[in-house]
């Protein structure tokens, strides 16, 4: 996937700042028919080779080979999958060409695709309300009483016009009340209309927060920073107490850094997005109080980054020791986590992406993620071995657990975290798979799944 972005990218710059193919090649001493491979797609590259492009064509790394120009790829792969966009014959091969050659325009797709999306929901939403909402039925059948009312007023006036003084002030009167409370009715469905267009609009903000989360890969480095010395001021207790006293500290400490981010960060275009990012990136910093990087950094080779034990070495639950495993930074050697929380109808929760993972935007994950089964077996702590269609093996580790109010008679709401890692990382944990261990076929969503033999498809494929 890496190459289909590096290959143009690396070109168009090379060609941007006037060198030719075999000045780059000697440079960076390979040969230049070898470079035009590279640059055409035809061989990978990476590590050392790649430092040594980016360095002759005066470029940090991670403009080459970003975390978000993965995600902006995999976004519109999935994107060409829509019925519309095959009937135009889109080249899906070439969306890696695209965004090396021509990044505005990529990302002006994906804003257009965006927009299109957010208005099609808001529609659905609207036309649904429309049809079952018993708010709607009883408003308009109101209006129409209170019209009916105000009609037959005005026409006893009209077609009486010597009607008596006092029979006149009351029609009058009635005709007054009923217009105030026709407007009373009128406000209350245009609000009603703006609240239901406005839940919609969470679509965009979230796409945003996921955005800014995948630009810093998941580490938010001026955090990370200033947290060290506040975790020497936890006073021992509960696990509750010293959260708590960790958000004090966070709230005191750290609302300037937050709030500096929050206004600064591009990605993040809507009121809405700031305000759900900032208690986020709060979320954020108490876990970074509560986990210092460093420690982690330390204890979690030690202990194999067996997330049971880290939270029991540290004190605190299962979904935060997943989110601080996925902030690690991205260290020569040292293993990249992401992390995805689902509630019990499925929906994907929290987000925290690792490359090559994608949860889908427009559509459900793929059913056989262990993150789904979790449920079935509360509280313990499950391994899936999986094999994406492209070939890439990962590791999936999950536990489900309830969340809020518990007791005799209490419904119990399940929330289920899960750590992912790939299968080359998986080997500096104790969820390494054995040789006996066999991948379990998965997908990213049935939608762009090409297995088409799979007996727990829900929809046909639109690839293949």
């Amino acid at each position: 996937m890496k190459r289909n972005i590096l290959g143009p990218r690396i070109r168009e710059r090379r060609r941007e700042i006037g060198i030719t193919q075999a000045d780059l090649a000697r440079q960076i001493e390979i040969s230049a028919s070898y470079l035009n491979l590279i640059e055409h797609n035809k061989r990978d590259i990476g590590g050392t080779l790649l430092r040594k492009v980016a360095n002759a064509l005066d470029l940090p790394l991670d403009q080459l080979d970003g975390a978000a120009d993965r995600r902006l790829l995999e976004t519109l792969e999935e994107i060409a999958q829509n019925p519309e966009m095959l009937a135009l014959g889109v080249e899906e091969k070439h969306i890696g060409e695209l965004i090396g050659r021509f990044p505005g325009w990529a990302r002006g797709i994906l804003a257009l695709s965006h927009s299109e999306h957010q208005a099609t929901n808001t529609a659905q939403v609207l036309s649904d309300r429309l049809n079952h909402d018993p708010f709607l039925g009883e408003t308009v059948h109101k209006m129409l009483t209170r019209i009916a009312s105000l009609n037959s007023a005005s026409e006893i006036i009209d077609q009486y016009p010597d009607i008596d003084n006092i029979p006149r002030d009351r029609f009058y009167a009635i005709m007054h009340e009923e217009s105030q409370q026709l407007c009373k009715l009128g406000d209350a469905l245009a609000s009603y209309f703006d609240n239901a267009a406005w839940a919609r609009r969470t679509l965009t903000p979230l796409d945003e927060i996921d955005a800014l989360f995948d630009s810093r890969q998941n580490h938010f480095a001026e955090i990370e920073s200033r947290v060290e010395a506040l975790h020497s001021k936890l006073p021992e207790g509960t696990a509750t107490s010293r959260f708590k006293a960790a958000r004090a500290l966070v709230e005191k400490r750290l609302d300037k850094v937050v709030s500096k981010i929050v206004s600064s960060e591009a990605q993040l275009e809507t009121d809405l997005a700031r305000a759900r990012t900032h208690e986020i990136l709060f979320r954020y910093a108490v876990s970074a109080v509560l986990v210092p990087l460093e420690a982690l950094k330390q204890r979690a080779p030690e202990l194999q980054y067996d997330l049971e034990m880290l939270s029991d070495d540290f004190g605190v639950d299962f979904q935060l020791i997943g989110e601080r495993l996925s902030a690690l930074p991205a260290d020569e050697g040292q293993p990249r986590f992401g992390f995805y929380q689902a509630n019990a109808s499925g929906n994907i929760t929290l987000a925290r992406n690792l490359p090559g993972l994608v949860v889908p935007r427009y559509g459900s994950s793929c059913p056989l993620w262990i993150l789904y089964r979790a449920q079935q077996a509360p509280h313990a702590v499950l391994r899936q071995h999986v094999q994406l269609p492209s070939g890439e093996g990962f590791v999936f580790v999950a536990r489900a657990a309830s969340t809020g109010a518990i007791g005799f008679g209490q419904a119990r709401h399940y929330l289920t975290d899960m750590c992912v890692f790939s299968d080359h990382d998986a080997q500096h944990t104790v969820y390494a798979p054995d040789r006996t261990t066999a991948f379990e076929p998965v997908g990213l969503s049935c939608r762009t799944c090409p297995r088409r033999n799979c007996k727990h498809r829900i929809i046909d494929p639109l690839t293949g």
